[in-house]
Order: C-alpha cells, then sequence, then structure tokens
C-alpha cells in the first residue's frame, strides 16, 4: 500500500506541477535576488533590517519564507536581515558570530561550547528560539545544504549545518524568518529559517586580511580572504568565487583565567537519613546543593585515594608513602569538595585541559557561473567546498569509587608493605579506590571536516508573468574523527588487577595467570602515586579512537510560479513545484570502538538513508490594494516516517501608510534525521544527582544511540505584529513588534540523564528500564540515553526591533553621513519541555547545568549606535543580558518553594543581569568610486567583563551559551575593493 500510494504521489505531483507551469506562462522572478546598487538600503546602518528595509528598485524578489516574487518585502511572516555591511564592520570569521548577537538565536555551539566532547569541534550552527540548531532550517540562495554535524554527546546536534562553509565576503545578506515555515520549504523549518544570500553580481576583487588577538595573550586568529566577479559573452555570462582562509588557535584552559580558576562548582549536603528527612541534612539548615568555590574531587585524585573502609581518605603517593587526604568541605556525599589545605588535589580535574575556545583552521571556497542560454532561459553552475580542522583536549580518564569496575585488592602487586599491613589489620580483601589519570593524560581529539556541494539548473521565462525554475544539487560531508591517548576500559581492568607471579616474582596480569585470551598481552598498571604507571603499562592501555562518516545528499526541484487570474484587488500569485531529496549516512570505526571499549568515544559506524517526496502550493491572494491572505500547503512523502501534510495562513494589512499588521498560523513538522534514526550506540559519562542517594553527585556511564522506530514532530506556530515607519523630525523611525507561540508535540529528544534518574525516582517510573544499578550497591553502572518521541516543547515571547536614523547635517548643522540608534530584543515568556518527567520552564534559565542544555534569558537587549558616513564609520555596540537563574529545575532562598530539606534545594540559584560593551571603527585611505582601501578595528567586551562564576556547566563554572569567556580580543585588517 505505501509504494503503491508514494508512487501515485509522486506521478500526480510532478504533472500538476509542470503542467500548470506550461499553460500559465511566467516572468523572472529571480529568486532570492535584489538590486545590487541599493545595498546601502538593504540593511540599516545598524545589525539588521525588518521585511520592510530592502529596497528592490520595483523589481520582484522572492523573499524567504515565501515562494512568490514581490514587489518588496511586504508579507506575513516576519523577516530579519542582516546585510554584508555588518558582518564586515565586526570583523567577524563567520556569519554565525553576527546571528548569534540576534537575540532570537541561541549560541548553542560555539568554538566556546566544545569543552571535553570530541565530536563536531569547529563546527558553526544556528539556534532559533532555543529548540535546537536540528529544527533551524539553513538555506543557500533558498536551496538546501548538507548536514556537516554526527552524533555524540556535544552541544552540537547531529545532522545540523556547519555556517562557517561561506565565504563572508561572498555574502550579500542573511535573511532570517523567525517563524514555522515548513509550508514553504519542508521539514526542519520549525523555529524559522537562516537563507545566506549570495552576492552573485559581485563586479571587480575583494581582499581583506585580519589579525586578532586575546588581552590574555592567546586566542589568536589570522584571515585571508578574495573574492571577485567578472561579466563575459557581451553580459550574457557572469562569474563570481570567492576562498577564504582562517586560522584559529584557540585559547588556554580554565586556569588561564582568574575568574575561572576559582574554580566554582557544586557540593552535595545530604540528609542524614532519607528515610527520615525531619533529622534534616549533615550540614544542618543548608539546602541539597551548595554552590561552593575552590573545588576539587573528593572520590577521585591525582595520586589515588581509598574512599571507603577504615582508612578511607589515605593517599598513596608516588614511592609508596601515604598521606591522610583533607577534605576540606565535604559531607560524606557527590563528586566534589570545598577547599582544604596542602593535602588535596589543588585544581579541578573537570576543569583541566581543555581550552576555553577551541582551535580550528578552515578553508573556504565558492564558485559560480551562469549564462543566458536564450533571452528566455538561464542556466547555471555553482560549487563550494569547505574544509575544517579543528582539535581539542578531552578529559583525563576519571575513575570514581572503583576503577574500571574494580576495587584494590590485597595481593596488588603494587601495594606498598605498609598499606598492605592495614589490610590485614581489619582482614580486608579489596576496598574502592579513586584516580584521576593525569598521569596517562587526556584525550586528544581533532576533527576533519569536508564538505563538497555542486548545483546546477535553470531560470526559464514561459511569458504571461510565468517562470519555470529547475536545480539539482548533489552535496557531501566527509566527516573524520581521531581521539588519541583514549583508555581502554577492559584492559584498564586487567592491567589494575595485577598480582606477583609466583614463577618469576614480578607482577603480571591476575587475567593472564588465570589464561584468559582477552588479557594477552596484558602490562600491569600501578595506581598509587601520580607518575608510577609504566609508559609500556600506558601504551596498553591506551588506543586511538576512529570513525569516518560520510553524508551525502541529492536534491531535485521543479517549481514553477506566476499569476493566475487576475481579481478585483490585482492578479493571483501562486507558486507550485517538487521536490526529491535522498540523505544518506554512512560509515567506518575501529574494532575498539564497535565494542564500545573505549572510556568514551563515538561507538559504532552509521548505515542509513531517508528519501523524500514532497509537492507544494502556494498562493498569495490581493484583497485591497493594502491587504493581502497568503496561504500554502505541502505533502510530504518520506520512505521512513509517513506521509505529512504542513500548512500556513498569512495575512498581511496597512490601513495606513506608516502602519503594517501581519499575521500567520502554521502547522510545521521534523522529520527525524539520519542520525536520529540509525545512529549507533556510543559511550560516554555524564554527571547526574541520584535521588535513591539523597540527590548525591555521581559521574555514571551514559550509551546514546538513535531509534528507528521515531515518527515526525509536529508544531503549531502563531505570529502576529505591527510594524510602524511614521515619519518624526528629521530622521526615519521603523518599529517592529511581533508575537509568537510555537507548540511542538512528539519532539524527539535525548532526554538527559538528570531527567532519566530523577523521573525514576520520582512519578516516571518507565525511565527506569534505561537505569542499570549495581545489584549490591545500587550504584548507577549505565544509563541509556536514547532518541525518543517523549517531549513537548512550548515557547512564547515577543521579538521587537527599533531603529531611528538621521543625516548628521540635520542633527549637528554640518556633516553628510547618518547616526542611528538600533535595538533589538526578544522576550521570552516561555520556554518549557513536557515529558513523563515533569515540565521545566527555561525561560529565564541563564544557566547550562551539568548534562542539560542551556536555558534562555528571560530578555536580552542588543543597541547599536552607529556613525556611517566617509571617510569614516564607527559603531557602539551594547549587549544586555537579563538576570535569572541557574536552574530552573532547582529552588533557592527567596523564591517560592525553597525548603532546604526538600532534593531540589541550592544555596544560590540566582543569576545578576550582565552588559557587554563592544566598538568597532574603519577609515578609507583611499577611495575613488567604487573602489577603496579600508582600514579597521574592533575591541569586543571592551570593559574586559568576566563572566558570571558561580554557574557549573559542562564547560566549567560559567555559562559559555550567554557570557563571555575569552575577555577583551582585539581585531585589525585592511580592506581593498577594487
Amino acid at each position: 500500500m505505501r509504494a503503491s500510494f508514494s508512487s501515485k504521489f509522486r506521478r500526480t505531483t510532478c504533472m500538476s506541477a509542470i503542467a500548470l507551469a506550461i499553460l500559465m506562462g511566467a516572468s523572472p522572478a529571480h529568486a532570492q535576488d535584489a538590486d545590487d546598487d541599493d545595498g546601502e538600503e538593504m540593511t540599516l546602518p545598524g545589525n539588521a533590517g525588518t521585511t520592510n528595509d530592502l529596497n528592490t528598485g520595483g523589481e520582484p524578489i522572492v523573499v524567504t519564507g515565501s515562494r512568490i516574487a514581490r514587489d518588496g518585502f511586504a508579507q506575513p511572516t516576519p523577516v530579519t536581515v542582516v546585510g554584508n555591511e555588518q558582518i564586515e564592520r565586526q570583523g567577524v570569521s563567520n556569519v554565525a558570530q553576527v546571528l548569534n548577537e540576534i537575540p532570537a538565536f541561541r549560541p548553542q555551539s560555539t568554538p566556546a561550547t566544545t569543552a571535553i566532547f570530541q565530536n563536531n569541534i569547529g563546527a558553526n550552527t544556528a539556534d532559533l528560539r532555543g529548540l535546537g540548531a536540528n529544527r533551524t532550517l539553513v538555506l543557500i540562495d533558498g536551496r538546501r545544504v548538507v548536514p556537516a554535524t554526527v552524533q555524540g554527546s556535544s552541544f552540537a546536534p547531529a545532522g545540523a549545518v556547519d555556517l562557517n562553509m561561506i565565504p563572508t565576503s561572498l555574502l550579500e545578506r542573511v535573511e532570517v524568518v523567525t517563524g514555522g515555515a515548513s509550508a514553504a520549504y519542508g521539514s526542519d523549518a520549525v523555529a524559522g529559517v537562516v537563507n545566506l544570500i549570495i552576492n552573485t553580481d559581485l563586479e571587480g576583487i575583494r581582499a581583506n586580511v585580519q589579525y586578532g588577538i586575546a588581552d590574555a595573550g592567546d586566542d589568536v586568529e589570522l584571515i585571508y580572504s578574495l573574492a571577485g566577479g567578472t561579466s563575459f559573452a557581451n553580459g550574457r555570462g557572469h562569474f563570481v568565487g570567492g576562498i577564504e582562509y582562517i586560522h584559529d588557535e584557540g585559547t588556554g584552559d580554565c586556569y588561564s583565567r582568574d575568574w575561572c580558576a576559582l574554580s566554582y562548582n557544586t557540593v552535595s549536603n545530604p540528609l542524614i537519613n532519607p528515610a527520615d528527612p525531619s533529622l534534616g541534612r549533615v550540614s544542618q539548615g543548608d539546602p541539597a546543593v551548595l554552590v561552593l568555590p575552590d573545588i576539587s574531587v573528593a572520590l577521585g585524585t591525582f595520586n589515588g585515594i581509598f574512599i571507603a573502609g577504615p582508612f578511607r581518605g589515605l593517599e598513596v603517593l608516588p614511592g609508596g608513602e601515604t598521606r591522610q587526604h583533607d577534605y576540606g568541605t565535604y559531607f560524606g556525599a557527590g563528586i566534589f569538595q570545598s577547599g582544604g589545605g596542602a593535602n588535596r588535589d589543588q585544581e579541578l580535574a573537570f576543569y583541566q585541559n581543555f581550552p576555553i575556545s577551541s582551535p580550528s583552521d578552515r578553508i573556504n571556497s565558492y564558485a559560480r557561473v551562469e549564462y543566458d542560454v536564450t533571452d528566455a532561459v538561464t542556466a547555471f553552475l555553482e560549487g563550494s567546498y569547505g574544509r575544517v580542522e579543528a582539535s581539542t583536549i578531552g578529559a583525563q580518564r576519571r575513575d570514581i569509587a572503583t576503577i574500571a569496575g574494580q576495587p584494590i585488592f590485597r595481593d596488588n602487586a603494587f601495594l606498598p608493605d605498609s598499606v598492605r599491613a592495614r589490610f590485614d589489620q581489619f582482614n580486608i580483601a579489596a576496598l574502592p579506590y579513586g584516580r584521576m589519570w593525569n598521569d596517562i593524560g587526556p584525550q586528544v581529539g581533532n576533527v576533519t571536516r569536508e564538505t563538497y556541494r555542486i548545483a546546477t539548473g535553470f531560470s526559464a521565462d514561459l511569458g504571461s508573468s510565468w517562470t519555470l525554475d529547475a536545480y539539482y544539487q548533489y552535496g557531501r560531508t566527509n566527516y573524520s574523527q581521531i581521539g588519541r591517548n583514549t583508555t581502554i576500559t577492559p584492559r584498564v581492568a586487567f592491567a589494575i588487577d595485577s598480582v606477583i607471579d609466583p614463577e618469576t616474582n614480578l607482577p603480571v596480569c591476575r587475567a593472564v595467570l588465570q589464561g584468559n585470551p582477552d588479557a594477552a598481552g596484558c602490562v600491569p598498571l600501578n595506581p598509587f602515586g601520580e607518575g608510577s604507571p609504566s609508559r609500556a603499562a600506558i601504551d596498553y592501555v591506551t588506543g586511538t579512537v576512529m570513525q569516518d562518516t560520510k553524508l551525502t545528499q541529492h536534491v531535485a526541484s521543479l517549481a514553477a510560479q506566476g499569476d493566475l487570474v487576475d481579481l478585483w484587488a490585482g492578479p493571483l500569485a501562486v507558486a507550485t513545484g517538487v521536490e526529491f531529496r535522498r540523505d544518506i549516512a554512512n560509515g567506518t570505526a575501529d574494532p575498539i570502538s564497535r565494542a564500545l571499549q573505549f572510556y568514551t568515544g563515538p561507538g559504532s559506524p552509521i548505515e542509513g538513508d531517508v528519501d523524500v517526496w514532497e509537492g507544494f502550493v502556494e498562493a498569495a491572494l490581493p484583497l485591497t490594494s493594502t491587504a493581502e491572505l497568503n496561504g500554502a500547503v505541502r505533502l510530504t512523502d518520506y520512505s521512513n516516517s509517513g506521509t505529512v501534510t504542513t500548512w500556513k495562513v498569512g495575512a498581511d494589512w496597512a490601513p495606513l501608510e506608516w502602519v503594517r499588521l501581519r499575521a500567520t498560523r502554521s502547522r510545521d513538522i521534523r522529520a527525524p534525521n539520519v542520525f536520529e534514526l540509525f545512529g549507533p550506540l556510543q559511550s560516554s559519562f555524564q554527571s547526574v544527582n541520584d535521588p535513591e542517594f539523597g540527590n548525591t553527585q555521581f559521574l555514571s556511564p551514559v550509551l546514546l544511540g538513535g531509534n528507528a522506530m521515531l515518527e515526525p514532530e509536529v508544531a503549531d506556530t502563531w505570529t502576529a505584529g505591527i510594524v510602524l515607519q511614521p515619519q518624526i523630525g528629521p530622521g526615519t523611525l521603523r518599529f517592529a513588534f511581533d508575537y509568537y507561540d510555537i507548540t511542538l508535540d512528539n519532539a524527539v529528544s535525548t532526554l538527559g540523564a538528570q531527567v532519566i534518574v530523577s523521573g525514576c525516582s520520582n512519578d516516571a517510573p518507565e525511565y527506569c528500564q534505561f537505569i542499570d544499578r549495581d545489584p549490591d550497591t545500587n550504584e548507577i553502572t549505565r544509563i541509556r540515553n536514547f532518541n525518543l518521541n517523549l517531549n513537548t516543547f512550548i515557547t512564547r515571547g515577543f521579538d521587537v526591533e527599533f531603529q531611528y536614523s538621521v543625516p548628521t547635517y540635520d542633527l549637528f548643522g554640518s556633516g553628510e553621513g547618518d547616526v542611528s540608534l538600533r535595538v533589538l530584543s526578544t522576550i521570552v515568556d516561555d520556554l518549557i519541555t513536557e515529558d513523563a518527567g515533569g515540565i521545566v520552564d527555561r525561560a529565564g534559565m541563564n544557566g547550562s547545568p551539568v548534562s542539560q542544555p542551556s536555558g534562555v534569558p528571560r530578555y536580552i537587549i542588543n543597541g547599536y549606535l552607529s556613525y556611517t558616513g566617509a571617510p569614516f564609520e564607527a559603531q557602539v555596540q551594547v549587549r544586555h543580558i537579563s538576570g535569572g537563574v541557574y536552574n530552573a529545575s532547582l529552588v533557592g532562598p527567596g523564591q517560592e518553594g525553597y525548603d532546604p530539606l526538600l532534593n531540589n534545594s541550592i544555596s544560590d540559584n540566582s543569576v545578576g543581569a550582565w552588559t557587554y560593551v563592544n566598538l568597532n571603527a574603519s577609515y578609507d585611505l583611499w577611495s575613488d568610486g567604487d573602489r577603496s582601501l579600508e582600514i579597521y578595528g574592533v575591541v569586543n567586551n571592551l570593559f574586559d567583563k568576566d563572566p558570571p562564576v558561580d554557574l557549573p556547566s559542562s564547560f566549567g563554572p560559567t555559562n559559555n551559551v550567554l557570557y563571555d569567556v575569552v575577555g577583551r580580543t582585539y581585531r585589525v585588517g585592511a580592506r581593498l575593493r577594487f
């Protein structure tokens, strides 16, 4: 039945679209193409423009969010525009850095959020509304882009587009639709669309050289770019191309910054008796979680520590000497302690090694040629290539409670005699032992990602206002991940459990004596004292994680658009078409990864594919000369997920020349991608608070993986807004106010280890099936965190844009420039996650607690005060982040419901407001018409403001998603236009 329906659907939609196009005829409407001569008017002098800011010179254009060409940007869906002028002003190396300053974006995946995670290093993704980058569709000139990210434990979701792949010098503008657009573009456009518009009309040469460095002396960045364009064949053809190289050296680790070296994290304060909470907590009057400075690990040290039994706290030093560990502030539960004297680790192992901002090298290139085959047909061929090589230093092995599941036995070959005597004194056979393996060293990860893309097609003028557009696109991402010096857990277990060989009187692995073939080649490892393991033992217990993944995408599209019939207020404009897409993922991995034996690694390779057939129709009905109704419907057939229908209805009305009202209602979908469906098992670890032990903190192994039974997500979206453009005084005022409401059901998500554990112990017993516990101790031994259709996401709020621009002559009585003030703000009322574990609203949550996504502030305000003139331009940017809470799942003093006896209590859950100031300026050394030589400079975080330091996360003691962690940085450069 499904095969029959699918075939019928493909034939019917394809024939209908072609027949409609041929019968009606068409005029050229160059998709996403605007008159380059009006480029200065496309974007406001500040950061971004509303839909009314593009001057198209009267030529119909297709605006992101619709497939119908219009005169100007009057459409119901809010569209924000970021122009090349602003991208250049800020001296950024990729467009994501500018987009992430728009308050509607959450910069969840950047070099500053790499932390210890190996996968997807160097990727920059777009995350609108805090719904995840996989729910924001990224296009290049209205066409899809092959994904570049893979499955893993990082904060970049699998199957997302890397915004690094296009040279910024070739970007004309970026259009951002902040509302559902699945009816226009298909799956993924739930939160919105980011459309990168290439300057395909570029004439001449553009060159740029830039140098950047942080005030701390690191984060050195070099940028070299070259772009050019020219016409040929008497103007019938045009060529444009560009190449860009970026070298980013990254930063030092946490201890390279004074604020980070304060080492804030959490200390557990358990109940004296969980069965009788009235007895209070170990630290009476204090809550369950204390946020404190000077944190180190209590359950595992650089030397190694016995963590239970009659000599709990005994550390064995190099050479066999011992010392009693100083626990400082520690209440007998959880991973961390605060303070202590010399007899403890002076740095927190969890903050060591990995850079605050990861290094990378990137090269991007793009070329396009188009040619007017006839006066009515234009053909094009374009291609792009991008390569990213990035690296990071991951975590050292962290064994807490036991080493690879093994305690230390009395007959261990390396156990000092003085300690063995204590075993004998208390008649003990084995004790748990914790170790932070700095002497084995951290994992060193490298990622190489190559993305190829080629597209070819044509646009045809069929006459009578109709056009026909067709293209085929091939995309390929080659992803290679290597993790050197990664420990192999079974080998660590064999090597730790060593005894004295009765024949040689030398250390030997017990499993070798027992004839276990899996232990062949085992080299005994001395765990007592930092620096004690031999080189041979380290070589035996470590290996190199290797995984290669290939992502392939084929896209074919045929679309027509034009005026169907003349009505009372104007022509009924229609667009229709069919599209086919195939996404394929396959790869290889080393045998140890396939067996899930590495301490952390990408696991088995992926293998899977998805085919998609789609047909769509859109219509724009003019009601009056100032009012329009717009509607679209799309039927989509997925080879894995079945058939779905998406639609949109919108209205746009200008009751006055300076007032415009707009509203949309849409049904949007996102089908699970190949990684969510077919992602292989891979191993990681996460920090969780276990309610079964009074919310004590543990470091637990976690398995991640796909789920072939996933269904499409379904979203209902409302938007409504008003745009005001009155003439006030000598200047021009623009004001836009839009409300949005998105409810996403059946959301595909990994719940996260903490949600699973908390839900199992509270009101979601179905989560218990994902947890394995030790039958003797009841401690967690493994959590399975697979993709599930469990969640509902709800987000509501307001977008506000304001600008007032005035000529300097009218303001000061002289000068030929302009002064403008622009303010952008997003006010988030709700960012709700509903699942079987309960409801969490992360609106107003400024933290990114360990193993959880970042919340979003209640509001962010970005202000831009700009002067534009010749030969000098300057801009001051102010970014204000509202105060909020650290963790929406916890309750602190001053909050309703705070009770220190409850497991959700925390000592400090508040975050103050934070403000950053940036400055940029440029000066034309030489100018002659369109030719110029310009020098420029940028200072970010002008006052070198540190982030809040008491928001522990997977990145360190603060939320790297929201706050600047690098510190003051400088960029200087020169641009040549010729």
